[in-house]
């Protein structure tokens, strides 16, 4: 059977071809089951299920604001002088006829508003300036945009907040300085209203109060897999061409209610194993219309075959779509590199415009992805090249600073109190101080004078800068190391790796009810999104037993996930899975004690005899010897493990508080973790949680933007009560593979093998150095000493 997958293009365009899959299961999904907050294990709501979900995305009623493309955290503007660049997309007649800009914004009380300001500018032109003035809430305005302003398609609008503090001049104080605007009050209110008429206007489709963009995909009472797996391609496309990072998927049988999108895909073999097709039919082909609800859309591909489908959806791709695609998921975005080896970008590059600035510090930044497989070490420096001047009267405290995920990695002092020019200043920064995929990049200059020390309003001098920043300061990226080292849930966040290079793989869904299927296909529109480009997803429902030579994605309620890899490949009933129903004969996903008797080890806490590694620090501890009677040679050992130890966290920019981060997939609402498959071919990323509703829970929080943008190490874990999310770094490696098998990789890949294991190569210079002592001292005496006397 066709799998319709896709790949990037030469002109940003994608290109749809064809693969084989296995054939997919026609097994029917569960019945209706009943659904709480919590469910009890054994529990399940079927994706056949009509009845409100609990978890389900809260619906209002549409604003009719043409909302702003990005999610909230680009609603954020923080320090004196901060920048956010949104976009709304609207349509010829939308266009034509202007309308306003709505802003809800309020800011910190610390703002002052005398001399706080907002400047907007829509496509490049001076839109309208109001005082930064609402420390006690959400305050709206409404600025009038002419006709001759607006454009058909996506419209960039730039917000710049010049803020200043009321009674504090200190550096510290200016991070107190913010503003933010509400997503769900702020937009572009249209004089011309529209409905859903063209794919285009989808782009137009407000959020729900939740602040995420609602997608619902209408499935039949006996969905199966095979449906899942013909939507997916679908679903896909329209998050890459809606190009917004909060989308969230569900799945049900009635149409969702409130703004979003409804999506209805089907073939001529799907539609007649449905007993309601004919209530439903559509044409055949790609089709936007308007819902029931107001502010609410409905996008339907019929075909008679898969096949058929993926030549509509490509069709489609070329045609009406192509233009927002290019503008949209595949354009320059703003704020973020894209780095490679060998690559050289400028500030300009990350939408950062020249500006001169008058503050006490001044705040630029942007996000820097690198390569998913990217190795971290320090075998090169990335080169920044700095282009800037500074103002006399600086004090020599002065100085520039660049941060590298929350961590200083290194300055430059502004000694010159005469003021400075740099053309190209070299400023290196150490490749370990990044990671594969995102990375947040701020470049900081800290700018005191002497008048900051009175600290009065009305003696500050705003008119004379301090500091130019010029958008020609270059970032240069060297050689880099290549190999592929999981976990890595960051180059997975980052880049969808190792999903993202055509392959096909597995997303198993292993209780195939309406919030795991929601929670997995929620899962794959954000891979979609990381990688820009639709995944070569094969969906199963049921049996957890994704192939062990295939990578896979695997959405679990289940604790013994090893034993279900370990299955057989003709599958099993889904009841097999359930723990109300598991046997002696099936899976068995509670822990069997192998001791009945309770043993008290000093030191331990009483219930925490499933943490192994709790139990057996505890043990350590309580069979330590005092360090008085140690020997000498054990102090020593102590002493340099501890000493090694520390030197490690220090060289590898660790402060060692993650290190107190445990993750207990039992006390935990939902886990992410990643593991090599049994035979060590492929990887496996699983997501854990104790039940469905869990599971929709968790994976909605996981895939917010500002969490998903954050993740990094080995794991990560979303606590029940708080839903704070916990990252772990992974406490060793696999290799998933090497591309680059090239004398020049393989040489960087050993020198930043040595600078992660420092020892050896001390100890090889100490034994080369050896070496060549005692064969000194045996050549000398045979061969004698030259004298020149």
């Amino acid at each position: 059977m066709a799998k319709p997958f896709y790949t990037r293009a030469a002109g940003l365009s994608l290109a749809l071809v064809l693969s084989q899959t296995l054939p997919l299961s026609a097994q029917s999904l569960l019945d209706a089951a009943p659904v709480a907050v919590r469910s009890l294990p054994g529990e399940s709501e079927s994706i056949l299920s009509t009845r409100p979900l609990e978890a389900d995305i809260p619906a209002v009623k549409a604003s009719g604001l043409v909302p702003f493309e990005q999610a909230r955290p680009a609603y954020h503007l923080s320090g004196e002088d901060a920048v956010a660049r949104l976009s709304f997309n609207l349509s010829a007649g939308q266009a034509a006829s202007g309308g306003q800009l709505s802003l809800a914004y309020r800011n910190a009380v610390s703002v002052i508003p005398d001399t706080s300001v907002m400047d907007v500018e829509i496509n490049g032109r001076a839109a309208g300036t109001f005082p930064i003035a609402s420390p006690n809430g959400f305050k709206s305005e409404m600025l009038p945009v002419a006709a001759n302003v607006l454009k058909p398609g996506r419209n960039q609008v730039v917000l710049r907040a010049r803020q200043f503090h009321r009674v504090d001049c200190s550096l510290e104080a200016t991070y107190e300085l913010w503003s933010e605007l509400d997503p769900t009050a702020s937009g572009f209110a249209a004089i011309r209203q529209q409905g859903f008429q063209s794919f285009d206007d989808l782009l137009t489709v407000a959020r729900t109060d939740a602040e995420v963009t609602d997608i619902r995909l209408i499935l039949p009472q006996a969905a199966t897999a095979e449906m899942l797996n013909d939507a997916a391609p679908v679903l896909q496309t329209l998050a890459l061409f809606m190009n917004r990072d909060d989308i969230a998927v569900t799945v049900g049988e009635k149409p969702g209610t409130g703004p979003g999108i409804d999506l209805i895909v089907s073939t001529d073999r799907t539609r007649a194993q449905t007993r309601d097709g004919d209530r439903q039919a559509a044409l055949y082909g790609l089709s936007v219309r308007n819902a029931g609800t107001d502010g609410r859309a409905v996008v339907s591909l019929r075909g008679a075959t898969r096949a058929d489908l993926s030549s509509q959806l490509l069709q489609a791709i070329k045609g009406p779509l192509k233009d927002s695609l290019d503008s949209g998921i595949f354009s320059t975005r703003s704020g973020t590199i894209i780095a490679d080896a060998s690559t050289s970008f400028t500030l300009a590059d990350t939408g950062y415009e020249t500006r001169v600035f008058s503050g006490r510090l001044s705040r630029t930044g942007f996000n820097m992805v690198m390569p998913a497989d990217f190795y971290p070490a320090d075998y090169a420096t990335i080169g920044l090249k700095l282009s800037a001047a500074t103002s006399p009267g600086l004090k020599r405290t002065a100085q520039f600073l660049v941060r590298v995920n929350d961590r200083v990695v290194t300055s430059y002092p502004f000694r010159n109190s005469t003021g400075e020019q740099f053309d190209g200043k070299l400023i290196e920064l150490p490749l370990r101080a990044f990671r594969p995929g995102n990375n947040k990049v701020e470049l900081l200059a800290e700018l005191p004078v002497s008048a900051d020390e009175t600290c009065a309003p009305d003696m500050r001098d705003d008119a004379t800068p301090r500091f130019i920043l010029l958008q020609d300061t270059r970032i240069e990226i060297p050689a880099l190391a290549r190999i592929g080292r999981l976990p890595d849930i960051g180059a997975l966040a980052a880049t969808a790796y190792p999903y993202a290079d055509g392959a096909p793989f597995d997303i198993v869904v292993e209780r195939p009810d309406a919030q795991s299927a929601s929670a997995a296909l929620t899962m794959l529109s954000r891979l979609a999104l990381a990688a820009r480009n639709p995944l070569n997803a094969d969906i199963r429902l049921g049996a957890a037993n994704p192939s062990a030579d295939r990578n896979a994605l695997v959405i679990t309620t289940q604790n013994a996930f090893a034993d279900l890899g370990s299955a057989g490949k003709s599958g099993f009933p889904i009841d097999a899975f359930h723990p109300a129903t598991a046997t002696a004969g099936g899976v068995d996903p509670i822990r069997t004690a192998a001791i009945e008797d309770t043993v008290f080890v000093p030191g331990a806490t009483p219930g925490d005899d499933d943490d192994s590694s709790a139990l057996l620090d505890a043990f350590r501890k309580s069979t330590t010897r005092p360090q008085d009677e140690a020997s000498v040679s054990s102090k020593l050992q102590t002493w340099f493990s501890g000493a090694g130890a520390r030197f490690g966290k220090w060289l590898n920019y660790q402060d060692g508080a993650a290190a107190t981060v445990m993750l207990k997939p039992g006390h935990s609402l939902l886990t992410l973790t990643q593991t090599p498959s049994p035979t060590g071919d492929a990887v496996w990323t699983v997501v854990h949680a104790g039940s469905p509703a869990d599971m929709a829970l968790g994976v909605r929080r996981l895939v917010e933007p500002a969490v998903w943008q954050g993740l990094s190490g080995g794991s990560a874990e979303i606590e029940t009560a708080s839903l704070a999310v916990n990252t772990l770094p992974a406490g060793s490696h696999f290799i998933a593979g090497m591309t680059d098998q090239s004398p020049s990789n393989i040489r960087r890949l050993a020198a930043a093998w040595f600078s992660d294991n420092f020892q050896f190569y001390v100890l090889l210079i100490t034994g080369l150095m050896g070496v060549f002592a005692v064969w000194l001292g045996l050549a000398i005496p045979r061969k004698g000493v030259r004298s020149d006397q």
